[in-house]
């Protein structure tokens, strides 16, 4: 979708376009590297935000704060941190039906950071690459405003595919060098994400069981503090048991849960 952009406007983005990568701390090395990528390759300018979050004081008008901070691929949090801060401050996970991580960590930031440090007036016209063969989301989304934003679907407008988006970037000069299964990357988003399905979850695991502790570290430190287990996914086991049946190797349970990975994005 940007590459699209920049040649609608024979390479230069125009000054009234800004484009914004929000992260959360959690997503995986190579995501971060192909952002990198993309701004290097395209030479256009990709603007990093994280978003942290904290309790207010007393005599501050609401229950929490937000700050919005301008990072870069060298400075940009790499272990969870604006992650946790947010779990930390909001004392419960979220979850399927809450996905206040992505509305708080990734829409937001790049909303506050856009009118606050950009100026934009409301409302503005946000990109949304959703494609020509997403129907159900475009449905949904196409031309609806929230919170200041207007989406736009330029890939749903100029007919593009997921054949279409596999077809450029095998002949890209880059690419995002993270597995892709007919057209799925399964370790998009944050590496773990709860909307990812329990088998995906359970293979990552498998092999790569360390990448569970940060989730475990979450869900028991809230737990504690709550007095009660909190867990980002009930219908599911804990992130210490997936890890668990990871590491003995085992599978008996898997068929039990739901294999359904669901996007990140709030729209869906």
């Amino acid at each position: 979708m940007l590459h699209k952009v920049l040649e609608a406007h024979d390479g230069d983005l125009p000054d009234f376009c800004k484009v914004t990568f929000a992260n959360t701390g959690k997503e995986m090395p190579e995501t971060l590297d192909f952002v990198r990528d993309c701004a290097e390759n395209w030479d256009v300018d990709i603007v990093w935000l994280e978003r942290f979050a904290r309790l207010t004081k007393k005599g501050e008008k609401n229950k929490y704060a937000y700050k919005t901070k301008v990072v870069n691929y060298e400075s940009a949090s790499r272990n969870g941190e604006p992650f946790a801060q947010l779990l930390k401050t909001m004392g419960y996970t979220p979850n399927p039906m809450v996905r206040f991580c992505t509305a708080q960590l990734k829409v937001a930031a790049i909303t506050e950071y856009l009118i606050n440090v950009c100026e934009f007036e409301t409302p503005f016209n946000t990109l949304i690459g959703i494609r020509a063969d997403e129907p159900r989301r475009v449905a949904k989304l196409s031309g609806t405003i929230e919170r200041g934003n207007e989406r736009y679907l330029p890939l749903h407008l100029d007919g593009i595919t997921k054949r279409d988006i596999s077809d450029f970037w095998t002949n890209n000069s880059f690419d995002l060098n993270l597995p892709n299964h007919n057209g799925v990357n399964d370790m998009g988003n944050c590496d773990l994400c709860y909307l990812k399905g329990y088998k995906i979850r359970q293979s990552i695991i498998r092999d790569k069981p360390e990448m569970a502790d940060w989730w475990i570290e979450q869900e028991e430190s809230l737990s504690k503090e709550a007095g009660m287990p909190v867990f980002f996914d009930n219908k599911t086991p804990s992130y210490a048991t997936m890890k668990k049946i990871a590491l003995e190797q085992t599978s008996i349970f898997d068929d039990s849960f739901s294999n359904e990975t669901i996007s990140c994005f709030c729209g869906d």
